[in-house]
């Protein structure tokens, strides 16, 4: 992934100029739009126990606050900005043991880059940067692709609109796209164009396989955000109806069972779900039954049975018809 071509060459050139200066760290603030809010405990123990011995050795990328004056926001660089915090042991919940491996004091200020940008090339440049990381979770992952799509179709969205709303709402348009193709050319070939360049992933599939994960409930999505099992799995739970199935299928993933399982169990339980459905309604079809319904309700039924009656038949024939 090229980053001087995600950026465009003007942005590529604003974000490697700006103003270097210490910024004090309670004056800096994550970007509400920052849609990745999962970090790895032990990844951020390791950071903070290397910036108390070394420092901050890689600059922020921040821009004037739009909104609290004499403050920054953040647009790459939380994990730095949370691990440089003198609480992080107590956020992170360490034992006495752990907390003697921090080591020393840290800094009050952190090293920023200050750029001068506007909200779209904020959230671009923040993706930009954050895809480059070698340790997003798949949540991430989708969220700053989100954003990277949000941006090159122009798509505008509500302040506070949720990361949720903003996945359904990317996700229709992008389903219109990919089933009338002709009606929006330009948009289709820009991307192409955007996905060509991220790599390894085309824009039908991420609106098929990736952006749904955005959408998942808390449980499972903070499930596939810590690794305990994978995207596709999360998504064959959340979309069974059954509570006793969804409960069944979660106990497994979660115990590491792969999708393969997880898909044996749903179709088993399909196979006795029709065939309970059937036996309950062979139960009810006895003629005393249907005496005692009105002839409204009767009429209903008989007009079912009628239906019944031709699909089966349909079956049989399609079955008896070896040029079928």
């Amino acid at each position: 992934m090229a980053r001087e071509d995600l950026l465009g060459s003007g942005l590529a050139q604003v974000a490697a100029q700006g103003t270097v200066r210490a910024v004090r760290r309670d004056l800096l603030i994550p970007a509400a739009w920052q849609p990745r809010r999962s970090f790895d405990r032990a990844g951020l123990l390791a950071l903070a126990r290397s910036i108390r011995a070394e420092g901050v050795r890689q600059n922020l990328l921040v821009r004037p606050h739009p909104q609290r004056s004499g403050h920054y926001e953040i647009i790459a660089g939380e994990r730095r900005w949370r691990a440089a915090d003198p609480g992080v042991a107590a956020q992170l919940g360490l034992s006495e043991e752990e907390q003697a491996t921090l080591g020393g004091e840290v800094s009050a200020s952190l090293p920023c880059l200050i750029l001068n940008i506007d909200d779209v090339d904020a959230r671009r440049l923040s993706a930009v940067e954050n895809l480059q990381r070698e340790n997003l979770d798949p949540v991430d992952e989708a969220s700053y692709r989100l954003l990277l799509v949000q941006d090159a179709l122009g798509l505008q969205v509500r302040e506070g609109t949720s990361l949720s709303r903003l996945a359904q709402e990317v996700g229709r348009r992008l389903h219109a796209l990919r089933n009338a193709p002709d009606s929006a050319r330009d948009e289709v070939e820009t991307l192409r164009r955007l996905f060509g360049q991220l790599g390894t992933l085309s824009w039908e599939s991420f609106a098929t396989n990736h952006l749904p994960l955005l959408q998942l409930p808390d449980e499972l999505l903070g499930a596939v955000r810590d690794g305990k099992m994978a995207g596709r799995s999360a998504l064959l739970i959340h979309r069974q109806d059954d509570e006793v199935l969804r409960a069944e299928l979660l106990k497994r993933a979660l115990g590491g069972a792969p999708l393969k399982e997880l898909t044996r169990v749903v179709d088993l339980h399909q196979g006795q779900a029709w065939r309970g459905l059937a036996a309950d309604v062979r139960g009810r079809l006895g003629v005393r039954q249907l005496d005692r319904l009105d002839p409204r309700r009767r009429e209903r039924v008989v007009a079912l049975l009628r239906r019944l009656q031709r699909e089966l038949d349909t079956q049989g024939e399609t079955a008896a018809d070896p040029h079928l």
